[in-house]
């Protein structure tokens, strides 16, 4: 049986680099200086009919948000951000869409006190986005079941640049413009969205049709002989990723594989310097705080902002590398978006995200991990169709840090990703029907898979690795935390 058991997910995906057009309309400041004191939009003293409540939450201690000043100049604290916009109308219904958009990604049903409270006293916020392991899987539970009753309708799929045939050398012809970063104004002096970075526009394309090849290729294995996508390359077709993978390295090119983390941008909000033309942005840090239940001497809680864990495929024509060279960066998760792989660098990562690697492979190693990375895509993708699963599965079969955790242990024997929210029965039926299919049940892959799956733990649950793991969830250098919550939570998983 499974060690581990209900559970769904986190995170979202959505802080990989990007470059812009020309002509776009914001601008990224090299290193913008935080003003000594940040003001923002003012407007009409807000309704004060819940100060009760909210008196309460500012009496519970600091915010786990609070910034370590001076360390990142190109951050504003979210506290001092809401405390100003929430002081107009537009900041209150900016408010409100935040606690909207918790409930979308998390299933987390804000109390109607809290959201009183939050109205009120708007740093009262960073307290709705401080959740446990448990909650979140409950959550996100509840997200499942509210799209199979149809309150929640289907997203749009995916845009396919390919079509069922594609030959590599043709890699630069495809029509691909670059998708335009959008940034939205939430109430006067707040934004959301990403910002470009400094990848050109031919490389962007190019990280985005290998992802594309990689991730039809996977998917392939439940297709109809006539439905399959191919890729062509040196002249030979595949319409498996793991023989197109083992081609690539055969001709030449380095095939290297990472896994990383950096956290989770939850909100991405942004602001801009005050009085700055064409604006300057800095970011509002606001990811999704987990309370580990793990305790230090004094009794306090190490709570730890959720991170984005990605299995990263570097792909580089070496010099002796045969058939149409290139360059490709690609990442391998489970997200809002489905299960798969997608291009890195279309967006500007802020430096208070940090990054982390926990491991690199290269050779019959890396090759494996592809593999193993690939079948899950296939096996989640079916599942989630089969019974008709919110967002084509997330959280209910894994968020992005269970399905990089499954392919790190299956290869490496350990994992480091934190929390792990995956229910695993919902997966055994897809997962048992191919290792008992005569054509799959020799497919190491799957069975890599299984083994994963059972060794590691939930974290709905305390276990003897989550210590660990919350702490490795860091993904700085100690010293180089933004939040002085962070500071703490690694002296008490230190300890």
């Amino acid at each position: 049986m499974p060690i581990r058991s209900n559970l769904p997910g986190v995170v979202v995906p959505s802080t990989t680099p990007s470059t812009t057009p020309a002509a776009t309309a914001v601008t990224t400041p090299a290193t913008p200086a935080r003003p000594a004191s940040w003001t923002g939009p003012s407007g009409p003293t807000p309704r004060d009919a819940f100060n009760v409540v909210a008196n309460t939450l500012r009496n519970t201690g600091p915010s786990s948000f609070e910034l370590v000043p001076g360390r990142y100049p190109d951050a504003v604290p979210l506290t001092l951000v809401l405390g100003s916009i929430g002081q107009s109308p537009q900041g209150q219904a900016a408010l409100g869409k935040v606690l909207d958009e918790l409930k979308g990604k998390t299933g987390l049903e804000v109390p109607a006190e809290l959201r009183a409270a939050v109205l009120s006293n708007p740093s009262a916020l960073t307290k709705a986005m401080e959740v446990s392991p448990a909650q979140l899987s409950g959550g996100i539970g509840a997200l499942n079941a509210a799209y199979q009753s149809g309150k929640i309708k289907k997203g749009e799929p995916v845009k396919q640049l390919l079509p069922q045939h594609f030959d590599l050398g043709k890699l630069d012809d495809v029509d691909a413009p670059r998708p335009k970063p959008e940034l939205k104004e939430l109430a006067p002096g707040l934004f959301q969205g990403d910002l470009p970075s400094a990848l050109s526009d031919q490389q962007v394309k190019r990280n985005r049709v290998l992802a594309e090849v990689f991730g039809r290729l996977s998917n392939n294995t439940s297709l109809p002989e006539g439905e399959k996508f191919s890729v062509t390359h040196g002249g030979q077709q595949f319409t498996k990723l793991d023989d197109f993978a083992r081609a690539l390295q055969a001709d030449g090119y380095e095939v290297n594989v990472s896994f990383e983390q950096r956290i989770a941008n939850f909100s991405n909000l942004k602001t801009t310097v005050p009085g700055s033309n064409p604006p300057r942005y800095l970011d509002v840090p606001a990811p999704l705080m987990i309370k580990t239940g793990l305790k230090g001497g004094l009794g306090k809680e190490a709570v730890v902002p959720a991170v984005h864990s990605e299995m990263v495929i570097s792909i580089k024509a070496g010099p002796q590398a045969r058939g149409p060279k290139f360059d490709a960066d690609l990442k391998f998760y489970q997200g809002v978006s489905g299960t798969g792989f997608f291009p890195c660098h279309l967006n500007a990562d802020p430096s208070w995200c940090g990054k982390s690697k926990q491991g690199e492979l290269g050779g019959a190693q890396a090759l494996q991990a592809i593999s193993v990375a690939g079948a899950f895509t296939e096996l989640v993708n079916t599942t989630a169709k089969e019974k008709n699963l919110y967002a084509d599965g997330y959280g209910i079969t894994g968020v992005c840090n269970d399905s990089v955790a499954v392919v790190q242990q299956a290869v490496t024997g350990h994992a480091d990703a934190y929390p792990l929210l995956m229910k695993d029965e919902i997966l055994y039926g897809e997962l048992k029907e191919r290792l008992s299919d005569a054509d799959k049940a020799d497919d190491p892959a799957f069975k890599a898979i299984r083994k994963a799956m059972r060794e590691l733990p939930s974290d709905v649950r305390h276990n003897e690795s989550q210590k660990r793991r919350a702490l490795a969830s860091l993904p700085w250098a100690a010293g180089r935390e933004p939040f002085a919550s962070s500071e703490e939570a690694r002296r008490i998983l230190s300890q």
